[in-house]
C-alpha cells in the first residue's frame, strides 16, 4: 500500500518562467487533460499490479514513454531549479534535465510496484488562470480513504502537458522539489544537484 509520505515524493510534480497563453476554459481544453490522466493512471495501475513481474526495470519502461507524453518534464525542471537555470551553460541544463527525468520517473516505477485495490477517481479540468487548466483527481486507498492529487495542465506544443501536481490541494510538488533542490545547488551547482538526484534514484531502485 502506497503511504502519504511517498505520494509527496511521488507526485512530483513544476507554471514560472514559462510563457502565458491567453486564458483556456474547460471547453477549450476539452477532454485531452482526462484522457492523458487516465492513460497515465492505468499505466500506474498496470504496474501496480504486475510489480514482481516486470521488476523495477520493466515498472520503468511501462512508465517512461506515458510520463514523458503526459508530463513538460522540461518545464517542471526549470521550475524545480528556479532562478539557477538561466545562470547553467547549456551542456549542463541537458545533462540535468536527463537526470531529472531520469528521477521523476524512477519514483513512479519505485513506488508504485503493489496492489492493494487501490483506485484512481479522474474528475473535470476547470480553468486555473493565465491559459491552464486543473484537473481534479483522487487515489482511493484499499480502505477507501481518498487522496487528494491535482495536476496543472498548460497548453504547449499543441498539446496539454502537466507542468505540477498538487498534493491534498494545495502542496505544490514543484515548489517543494526547489526547496529540496536549493541547496546542493548553493553547495555545488548543477553537478552537486545530480549527484544529489543519482543518489536518490540508487535509493528508490534499492527500495523495489
Amino acid at each position: 500500500m502506497i503511504s502519504r509520505r511517498h505520494l509527496l515524493g511521488t507526485a512530483l510534480i513544476l507554471g514560472a518562467g514559462a510563457a502565458l497563453l491567453p486564458r483556456a476554459s474547460s471547453a477549450a481544453a476539452g477532454d485531452e487533460p482526462v484522457v492523458l490522466i487516465q492513460r497515465f493512471y492505468d499505466t500506474l495501475l498496470e504496474c501496480m499490479k504486475r510489480g514482481p513481474e516486470l521488476g523495477f526495470d520493466g515498472r520503468f519502461a511501462l512508465v517512461q514513454p506515458v510520463l514523458n507524453d503526459v508530463f513538460d518534464v522540461a518545464t517542471m525542471c526549470r521550475i524545480a531549479v528556479g532562478p539557477d537555470w538561466t545562470l547553467m551553460p547549456g551542456d549542463k541544463k541537458g545533462e540535468l534535465l536527463q537526470t531529472f527525468d531520469r528521477y521523476i520517473i524512477t519514483t513512479y516505477a519505485g513506488r508504485f510496484r503493489s496492489f492493494n485495490n487501490q483506485k484512481f477517481d479522474v474528475g473535470e479540468a476547470k480553468p486555473a488562470g493565465d491559459g491552464r487548466v486543473l484537473l481534479h483527481t483522487k487515489l482511493l486507498r484499499s480502505n477507501g480513504e481518498p487522496v487528494e492529487l491535482n495536476y496543472l495542465f498548460r497548453f504547449n506544443d499543441n498539446t496539454w502537458r502537466v507542468i505540477d501536481i498538487y498534493l491534498a490541494g494545495a502542496i505544490s510538488q514543484m515548489a517543494q522539489l526547489r526547496s529540496e533542490f536549493a541547496q546542493s545547488l548553493r553547495q555545488g551547482g548543477a553537478d552537486a544537484l545530480m549527484a544529489s538526484l543519482e543518489e536518490k534514484i540508487l535509493d528508490l531502485k534499492k527500495e523495489s
